[in-house]
C-alpha cells in the first residue's frame, strides 16, 4: 500500500492552512470496497490515495480528486469518442478538462474539452497526482517556476 506521507508532509507545508478549497476527505474501507465493485481495474495507487489523502480539492482549487470515478456522461458532458465506456474519470483541472483511467489497462489519460479527445499521460497515478500538486519527483514545489 502506497501510504503518501511524502504527498500528504507536502501538501500540509504548501497549503494555506485555514484555506476552506483545501477540504479533503479520506475514504473508508467500505467506500473502496464499492468502488473495486464497480471499477475491477483500476489503479490500487489510486485507491490508496482515497484512503490516505482523500477526494476534495488540493492547493486552492489546483484540482480536483472525486470521491467515485465518473464517467464522462454523469458529468454532464457529450462526447463524440467511439469507445468512452473505455474511460472513467477521477478529477478535474477547475478549467473544464477530465482526468481518468483507461479501463482497459489502468492508464492515467485526460480529457480535453476544447478538442472532445482522450490524451494517455504516461503517468502511473501517483506520478500524475504529484504532478498536479505542483510537486516535482524530488518532493519540491514547482509552483515558484
Amino acid at each position: 500500500m502506497h501510504s503518501y506521507s511524502t504527498e500528504i508532509d507536502f501538501l500540509r507545508a504548501v497549503e494555506e492552512k485555514d484555506n476552506q478549497q483545501n477540504g479533503r476527505e479520506k475514504l473508508a474501507a467500505e467506500e473502496i470496497s464499492s468502488i473495486k465493485t464497480a471499477y475491477a481495474n483500476l489503479p490500487e495507487d489510486y485507491l490508496d490515495y482515497l484512503q490516505c489523502v482523500g477526494w476534495g480539492s488540493f492547493r486552492g482549487c489546483q484540482f480536483m480528486v472525486f470521491s467515485f470515478p465518473e464517467a464522462l456522461s454523469d458529468l454532464g458532458i457529450a462526447s463524440e469518442i467511439d469507445d468512452i465506456s473505455s474511460y472513467v474519470f477521477f478529477g478535474d483541472n477547475f478549467a473544464g478538462n477530465f482526468s481518468g483511467f483507461n479501463l482497459q489497462n489502468g492508464e492515467v489519460v485526460e480529457w480535453w474539452h476544447d478538442t472532445d479527445e482522450i490524451y494517455a499521460t504516461g503517468k502511473t497515478f501517483q506520478e500524475y497526482i504529484r504532478a498536479q500538486m505542483l510537486m516535482d519527483e524530488n518532493g519540491n514545489d514547482t509552483k515558484s517556476h
